[in-house]
Order: C-alpha cells, then structure tokens, then sequence
C-alpha cells in the first residue's frame, strides 16, 4: 500500500508553519465487474451470476438504507443513516424541517479492521512522492 507526504495548515492559524501528514495512494480502482471475475474464478458461480447478486446487493443496500434500516454486510461492516441538522428550542417545535442533510456512515467490524490494521503483515506501507489521477483521498484524512 502505497502514501505520499502532504504539507497541511491549520486553517485556524493560516500563518503557522504547516505539518505534514501521510496520506494512502490509490493507484487504481476496483468495480462490480472486476470483483465479479474475482469471485467467479474462485468458486462454482458465474461471473454473470456474481454480476447479478452484487448489482441486486446495491439495490438492496440502497433500499434498506431509505426504510431507515441498518444493514450489516457481514465480516465487511455496516452502513447506517445519520441525521445532520439545525437545532430547536423545543421538542414541540422540532420537525423534520431542522433536518438538512443526510449522510451514509460506514462501520467496519471486527475482522475488517484487523485485516487493515498495521499489525497485519499481509501489507507493507511505502512512500511515493508522485501524484495520480486515482489519488483522491487526500480530504478523507491521513495515517
């Protein structure tokens, strides 16, 4: 797994000195088909056949989402809906008008998370000093 070296200011203290964080690399992406072709190479089923769950699994995650359910994907995690909103000065008075935007959260479990830990020797962290067009994540945070 690859990170690269970004100088970031405190945006509270624009003059001070700026301190520099890692941040991952991704230098690709991995869609539905491609996992599809993973799956379908390591068992009995077929890549159409995984192309028709893993669609039918978005669906259905997206769904779930919109009934105001949790759903739990196993040994991956689960994904939730919060609220982000205005406050009231009354319960009474609270309606979903206060509520402005909602977001998906993501909570790996158990497994997931050892399996991205550092503690995990399946993956070594190196240093890249190049930028690419995959290398989105610099907003979501560093290591």
């Amino acid at each position: 797994m690859n990170y690269k070296v970004i100088e970031r200011k405190d945006p509270r203290n624009p003059e001070a000195p700026g301190k520099y964080y890692g941040f991952i690399v991704n230098l690709s992406k991995i869609g539905i088909e491609e996992i599809a072709t993973r799956i379908s190479s390591s068992c009995t089923v077929t890549r159409h056949d995984c192309l028709a769950v893993l669609s039918a699994l978005q669906e259905q995650i997206i769904y779930a989402l919109q009934e105001g359910k949790r759903v739990h994907l196993g040994d991956i995690g689960s994904f939730r809906t919060v609220a982000n909103g205005l406050g009231s000065d009354t319960a009474e008075k609270y309606d979903s008008a206060y509520i402005t935007k909602l977001r998906v959260c993501f909570t790996p479990n158990a497994k997931l998370k050892k399996a991205m830990s550092l503690d995990n020797k399946a993956f070594t962290l190196e240093r890249v000093d190049f930028a690419t067009e995959e290398d989105s994540d610099e907003e979501e945070g560093g290591i």
